[in-house]
């Protein structure tokens, strides 16, 4: 779309305000990227999509919140906590969980082959049970594990089921039902303590590390693995399965109350991330356990990315993912959705500066022209369709605006600029797990035209930079330098399936979108399929990079 600057008369009437010419003054946004900072504004503009019903139903199976960096999880979440009256959030760095991470003997027996995953997934059981239990009997003081045992005891019937699991209970020391960091470390110095007297007489305790571990023969490794397992195996399975049937029978039966434990942050770096993985793989199995509690949700926020991260790094067998679809919860948002959240936000915004101010988005956006889009839409048109990069857009004219009644055609522009660069730099950074190099691999899209083939991409051109991608120091893990080191020195992949590669990564990032066939439209990874099927891809595939990164890119405008 191409913005005049010329200002010819807008074809509706704006909303009249109390407050005429409202000047955007310095230091005013429309809110903060992240839910953490943007309080103020999430209170008085939240736009519910209707997710948010499907979180407090109970009924409803959805309860794991994905979405993409900046599509709402953590401001949905937030929501949640502040209308539900039974709610409780965790937070997984002060949950201690770097206490596993950090187990010289948790360590040991992880490289020499143990899989642990039951220790973890009933790990999970303790915290959440009575984290529930003590939002259900809210007790305070030292007495709390006596009387919420006592309660529970007045509701059984002699099932010999739930007095195992109230039994179970009742063998934790106290700091089991005080601060769940306590828990943790209880529950694990007991599996360790478990686990090195398996070991013991073969190993001192001084040898029980990851290092010792990856020097032992495969016999040894066996050995320990068999004796290991026994160990884990026994812990009290039985127990903690009576223990969810105490719940739901008893405990959490009243329809007219419900309580969720909320779980986010699980992105950030609370623990190593092979334990992480691994405990966050075990979460979203006891979150599907705890279906079976009525009245009760465990509800957690991943991004997009790192769940799949996790269900790649943790491949076990017997797990199937299908099994868990029933359990998320996608976040999608609609154009009117967004353009109702940032009309909300400008309105809010100029409310705190002029108390009677009545001021609409379009009102400071530059008019539309006659057989064009309008200024709103082209900004959308450089998202992905989720708040975090709306508001940063309309934050970033506002900006420039400083000391005018409206944002310009010019404005904007200039404000496009700074926008898209800062894109590209947080896409670079959402990525970098699996893509350490993403921000080099996007030099082959400077100057491209909006829609390319990969026909265009020249060979020696491919492979001149698949050589410099091999200069980059630091970036040795990325995938993709494997491939370009395929290509131009292995000789082994040819630079076309090289070209293709790069293609679907670009594809899965949001970098660019695919025309897979003549009957479809364009597609994207945050819209469409998450990844590409390279099968349908040749070197006709029409590509189009997002508008988002037009402007970092140099990409050359439509006429």
């Amino acid at each position: 779309m191409a913005l005049s600057k010329r200002r010819p008369q807008p074809h509706r009437k704006a909303r009249p305000s109390s407050t005429p010419n409202p000047i955007i003054r310095r230091n005013v946004t429309i809110g903060a990227p992240d839910a953490e900072s943007d309080r103020e504004f999430l209170r008085s503009c939240f736009v519910d999509t209707g997710d948010l019903a499907a979180l407090r139903d109970c009924s409803n199976p959805q309860t794991v919140v994905l979405g993409r960096t900046g599509a709402g999880k953590s401001a949905l979440l937030s929501r949640l906590l502040e209308i539900e009256q039974h709610a409780v959030e965790l937070l997984p760095e002060t949950l201690a969980l770097n206490y596993i991470a950090n187990s010289n003997i948790i360590q040991f027996f992880e490289t020499a082959g143990v899989r642990l995953d039951l220790f973890y997934k009933l790990l999970w059981n303790h915290v959440l049970t009575v984290e529930l239990l003590k939002l259900r009997y809210p007790q305070n003081g030292s007495s709390r594990k006596f009387e919420i045992i006592s309660a529970l005891r007045q509701l059984l019937d002699k099932n010999e089921g739930k007095e195992r699991a109230l039994k179970y209970l009742e063998q934790w020391g106290d700091k089991f039902w005080e601060r769940t960091e306590d828990r943790i470390r209880e529950f694990t110095t007991k599996l360790e303590s478990d686990l090195r007297a398996s070991a013991k007489g073969d190993f001192a305790v001084a040898d029980l590390n990851a290092e010792f571990a990856s020097k032992l023969s495969r016999e040894e490794k066996r050995e320990i693995v068999n004796r290991a397992n026994d160990t884990v195996n026994r812990v009290q399975i039985r127990e903690l399965a009576d223990l969810i049937s105490l719940l739901s029978d008893d405990v959490f039966n009243d329809p007219q109350k419900r309580y969720f434990v909320v779980i986010d942050r699980l992105d950030e770096g609370w623990a190593e991330d092979k334990i992480r993985y691994k405990l966050i793989k075990a979460l979203l199995e006891s979150v599907r356990a705890f279906r079976k509690v009525r009245n009760v949700k465990i509800v957690i926020a991943l991004r997009t990315d790192l769940h799949q991260r996790v269900l790649r790094e943790t491949v076990s067998a017997g797990f199937q993912e299908e099994k868990y679809h029933a359990l998320y919860l996608h976040l999608r948002w609609t154009r009117e959705q967004l353009k109702r959240l940032l009309s909300d936000r400008v309105s809010f915004m100029f409310r705190r500066q002029y108390s009677d101010s009545r001021i609409s988005i379009e009102e400071i956006l530059p008019p539309n022209q006659k057989g064009q889009k309008s200024a709103l839409d082209y900004i959308l048109d450089r998202t992905f369709h989720r708040p975090r990069d709306a508001i940063m857009f309309i934050n970033e004219c506002i900006k420039q605006a400083e000391g005018q009644t409206r944002i310009s055609a010019q404005t904007l522009r200039a404000a496009e600029i700074v926008y898209s660069r800062q894109r590209l730099d947080a896409l670079a950074d959402e990525w970098i797990d699996d893509y350490p190099a993403l921000k080099a691999c996007t030099k082959v899209l400077i100057k491209r035209p909006p829609e390319f083939t990969l026909a265009e991409l020249k060979d020696e051109e491919v492979e001149d930079f698949a050589f410099e991608l091999l200069q980059l120091h630091g970036a040795e893990r990325d995938p993709t330098i494997g491939r370009a080191e395929q290509c131009v020195l292995g000789d082994i992949f040819p630079i076309g399936e090289f070209v293709r590669y790069l293609a679907s990564v670009f594809y899965q990032v949001g970098l660019i979108g695919a025309k897979l066939n003549s009957f479809t439209g364009m597609e994207w990874s945050y819209v469409d399929h998450p990844l590409l099927d390279l099968r349908q891809v040749d070197a006709t595939t029409k590509l189009q990079i997002h508008p988002t990164f037009w402007a970092a890119l140099g990409v050359a405008r439509r006429a």
